[in-house]
């Protein structure tokens, strides 16, 4: 049975040549994964603290902010899922590409972890 991979969709005038061998750095070392229309990448962000998983989401509001690209976040008691796309032109831009590393780049100044390890909500030991 054959599975449906999904490919990177990259915007309109961008070199996909140039940014698939950074796409799938990104993808296979990075730990990103393609969402499921292929015209954008998500990861999910691990934090022993609350405070420091909005910290995080500061990091990337600032520079999302100089860089007017912003991703999509959502922060619950111990992670934060990130989610970059370009809307216009639609797709994957090597603007989402360079985001997506100054994440990764952030959560480890962050102090983030593996899944697992980080903060879960409910009653302590």
């Amino acid at each position: 049975m054959a599975t449906n991979k999904v490919e990177p969709r990259f915007a309109e005038g961008e070199d996909a040549a140039q940014l698939g061998p950074d796409m799938q750095t990104l993808l296979q070392q990075e730990g990103w994964a393609l969402d499921t229309d292929g015209m954008g990448v998500t990861k999910t962000f691990y934090f022993k603290s609350y405070f420091k998983a909005v910290s995080f989401v500061n990091l990337i509001a600032s520079e999302s902010s100089v860089k007017k690209h912003h991703p999509t976040m959502t922060v619950r008691f111990g992670s934060v899922d990130v989610h970059w796309t370009t809307h216009h032109p639609r797709g994957l831009t090597q603007k989402d590409i360079a985001m997506a590393r100054h994440c990764d780049n952030g959560a480890g100044l962050m102090g983030a972890v593996k899944s697992g390890q980080g903060l879960k909500c409910g009653p302590g030991p």
